[in-house]
């Protein structure tokens, strides 16, 4: 009777209709916003392996800890605001402010490199793509996945 996957089945038995196709739709979009999200960041990693092991030298893979703590303050606002659409919202823009302090520290750790010596131009130039690679791919994860919870009390 034909190639039904497992969720199709589950989601044809729960719902009629529109439902099905709206979930469908929902799951591919998730699914390959996961997929490129997981290309760019892999990209991103094959950048900065290649600026380290081309030119023996190991001093930008310092960076990584710019990336895994560039999204912490968003990540954390987001979580502990208040949703309210008038006005500003300190803690938020707090957050972002100190995600740009991360972001820009980045590249200015492999600028700093680059002119103290420790870094050909070469590498240079790979870790400026992987930071550029590495956060563009961060903000798409926030712009993809910025759903908010529809549950309330």
């Amino acid at each position: 009777s034909g190639n039904v996957s497992v969720y199709e089945a589950v989601v044809s038995t729960q719902s009629t209709g529109f439902e099905v196709y709206a979930l469908r739709d929902a799951m591919r979009s998730t699914i390959s916003g996961i997929i490129g999200l997981s290309f760019s960041f892999s990209v991103g990693v094959l950048l900065l392996s290649l600026g380290c092991a081309l030119y023996h030298n190991w001093w930008p893979a310092f960076v990584v800890i710019f990336y895994i703590l560039a999204p912490i303050p968003y990540t954390l606002a987001r979580r502990y605001s208040e949703t309210s659409y008038s006005g500003s919202n300190c803690g938020l823009e707090v957050a972002l402010f100190l995600t740009s302090i991360l972001v820009i520290s980045a590249y200015g750790l492999v600028l700093v490199l680059a002119h103290h010596e420790t870094i050909k131009r070469g590498a240079l130039w790979l870790l400026i793509g992987a930071d550029t690679v590495m956060f563009s791919t961060i903000l798409a994860y926030f712009i993809l996945f910025n759903d908010e919870d529809d549950f309330s009390y």
